[in-house]
């Protein structure tokens, strides 16, 4: 008999079924048993009458034991699902010989190191699943928006022979007669596509930062949702481009994850526009609406600064995502086109009080280029194999790249992004 989903029970009433599952909580009570049966799409409840031989398994189950059971999909009272299975068989195929460390059910709480510490039986738990679906979601469409609109997927390398962005936030290895570095983002590699013809690309893919950070909101290796587009006027196209497809992406969860959302009690914005702020015009709200004078000079925005500019433009807007554009040219990137001699083309999208995402033009000019690197204090002759695409006829372009676990963190309301990422990794985790 064919495998059947939870999920999809509520459309099999009457009907004889097999489900395959965990073990999530179990009740004996007389001739009665209730056996909440937990897959990857949902829970469901088993309940055995009368007969012996089941009631005498149910007795012997363990939570997390797998099991097999047929049985008759039926209407049910309980609060787990709108039916539940009438059991005629119960196979155990492979059964949990510890003591589970923490609780699947949710009902007894574990501090967050504790969770990681055994991760993989805390993302038994179904609100953990709920968040990697979402996040799932969200990937998955950003990859349909951009398709549809003539993005082309690439794959760039993630061992390289120099820093992307020139800072020193490098993990070295050993490869092999020479040193290397884990690429800290596709940036280098998007432009050159692009040079080369592709015009529109995008990657999904792992970047690495050697920063020695322990924050609730980085992570030393993370999903990079990356693209790169030709033919731009100015950093506004990669606005309005992002606008378009970060609206996608909350469409796209709230009509493929309701579940999910219910579960995480998951608030999806709404909006046409996302309100844009030149950087002196966030510092002139931060110096002078917050009162907070130690901005006035300030040449970034940090944690505080991006939590009191989305709670302006909550206030003012009932939105909670701000564009902030023309950051200085001193706190960006050598590849950032400059607006002036003070300010770049480039811009944060803050979500919730969080950047969760970084763009803006690139110079595509060779000479200018090259003058921004000695600015920056970088030696060109260490860049030879990327400068040199640039005299082989490099149109005006840019790009934004958005963080796949900070932008889920934002959207499912988590406190820590490790709670958003499948294994973390930062400075000092590296097992499971």
């Amino acid at each position: 008999m064919k495998k059947v989903f939870i999920k999809d029970l509520l459309g099999l009433k009457g009907r004889k079924v097999v489900i395959h599952g965990w073990i999530h909580k179990v009740r004996v009570l007389g001739k009665l048993a209730f056996i909440v049966l937990r897959d990857s799409s949902g829970l469901v409840q088993i309940v055995v009458k009368g007969r012996q031989d089941l009631l005498q398994k149910a007795r012997r189950l363990n939570m997390e034991d797998v099991v097999e059971v047929s049985g008759l999909v039926v209407e049910s009272e309980s609060k787990i699902s709108p039916v539940e299975v009438l059991a005629d068989e119960l196979t155990v195929l492979n059964r949990a010989t510890e003591v589970l460390p923490l609780d699947v059910t949710g009902a007894v709480g574990a501090e967050l190191g504790t969770r990681l510490r055994y991760r993989v039986v805390d993302l038994k738990r179904p609100e953990n699943l709920a968040v990697f679906k979402i996040q799932a979601e969200l990937i998955d469409a950003f990859r349909r928006y951009l398709r549809s609109r003539g993005f082309i997927e690439i794959y760039t390398p993630k061992i390289v022979a120099m820093s992307t962005e020139g800072g020193a936030e490098l993990f070295e290895v050993q490869y092999f007669e020479r040193k290397a570095y884990l690429a800290q983002s596709p940036q280098i590699y998007k432009q050159l596509a692009v040079i080369a013809g592709f015009e529109r690309v995008f990657e999904v893919g792992p970047v690495f930062r050697a920063e020695k950070h322990s924050t609730t909101r980085h992570l030393n290796e993370y999903v990079s949702l990356d693209l790169e587009m030709g033919f731009i006027s100015d950093e506004h196209d990669l606005m309005d481009l992002e606008e378009g497809l970060v609206r996608f992406m909350f469409k796209s969860v709230e009509e493929n994850c309701r579940r999910e959302i219910k579960l995480l009690n998951v608030t999806i914005p709404d909006f046409d526009k996302i309100p844009r702020l030149k950087f002196p015009e966030a510092k002139e709200i931060l110096s002078e609406y917050f009162n907070l004078r130690e901005y006035e000079h300030a040449e970034d925005l940090d944690q505080r600064g991006e939590e009191l500019i989305c709670q302006y433009v909550q206030e003012m807007h009932e939105i909670p995502l701000a564009f902030v554009d023309l950051f200085p040219l001193s706190s960006r990137p050598f590849y950032t086109m400059p607006y002036d001699e003070t300010y770049g083309r480039s811009f944060d999208l803050l979500f919730r009080g969080l950047e969760v995402s970084t763009g803006g033009q690139r110079i595509h000019n060779y000479d200018l280029l090259i003058r921004r690197m000695r600015e920056k204090g970088l030696n060109p002759e260490n860049f030879k194999y990327y400068l040199e695409a640039f005299r082989y006829g490099a149109p005006p372009h840019g790009g934004f790249a958005l963080g796949a676990e900070r932008l889920t963190m934002k959207l499912v309301g988590l406190k820590n992004i490790r709670e958003a990422s499948l294994f973390p990794r930062d400075r000092f985790r590296v097992e499971p």
